[in-house]
């Protein structure tokens, strides 16, 4: 069994996973890109439509994009964490409310995603 401090630890990271995603989602309904792509390391991946794109430079180039033509309102929910040493995978639920083109859209998904600690952080 895990002693106290361990179990402690893993709840403050998944805690600190939980804060990430929505840090994700303050950073998208602000049109902050930089950030947004700051929240991945160096050598992040993002798949998006079966297309995997490599690189925080590379990420930053795809969200700038959408923020000049909408902004997105996302909410991420039911979040599974599984840790492992100094990564973690995660499941969770994100809904997307946003106005495009005079149309209210409303789009929900299941996204895996996997976590690393990367330069203490």
């Amino acid at each position: 069994m895990a002693t106290l401090e361990e179990r402690f630890c893993a709840m403050e990271d998944r805690e600190a996973i939980r804060e990430l995603t929505g840090r994700y989602c303050q950073f998208a309904v602000g049109g902050r890109a930089e950030e947004m792509a700051g929240l991945f390391t160096t050598d992040g991946e993002l798949e998006l439509d079966g297309t995997v794109e490599h690189g925080r430079e590379r990420l930053l180039e795809i969200y700038r994009k959408p923020f000049e033509a909408v902004r997105p309102i996302p909410t991420v929910h039911n979040h599974v964490i599984d840790l492992d040493g100094d990564q973690a995978t995660g499941y969770c639920a994100p809904a997307l409310r946003m106005v495009q083109e005079g149309e209210a859209v409303t789009a929900a998904a299941h996204q895996e995603d996997l976590f690393e600690w990367e330069e203490g952080v």
